[in-house]
């Protein structure tokens, strides 16, 4: 859902971000305390919902043809890594893609934007 005011889209990520926060450490805290009851976790499929909950905060962010261009790209890059890296290294090379791609355009966008004002 996309928020009015870039305001109200800044409170809205941060409102989340401290929710999965806070209810993430939480989940983190009960799987703690109840761990030995609980089995092996990856009967329940837990490494499914890292990925969900991810997903729903970038969800929003995807709005812009060019923001689902550079996700796109990002998981596929991903995805071509998962065979020949350590685990973790797929999602830190696909938001490695996505940070070298907000770092060159941030700096196209200050060269247009000092050509217009000229």
């Amino acid at each position: 859902m996309l928020r009015p005011t870039r305001a109200a889209a800044r409170v809205g990520f941060l409102a989340t971000g401290l929710a999965v926060f806070s209810f993430w450490n939480l989940a983190t805290f009960i799987g703690a305390l109840a761990g030995e009851r609980m089995g092996d976790p990856r009967t329940y499929g837990l490494d499914a919902a890292v990925g969900a909950a991810f997903l729903a905060l970038l969800w929003p962010r995807l709005a812009h043809s060019r923001s689902r261009l550079v996700g796109g790209v990002a998981a596929a890059a991903a995805l071509i890594l998962v065979p020949f890296t350590p685990a973790g290294v797929p999602v830190l090379g696909a938001g490695a893609i996505a940070l070298l791609v907000g770092l060159l355009s941030a700096r196209t966008d200050v060269t247009v934007i000092e050509e217009i004002e000229r």
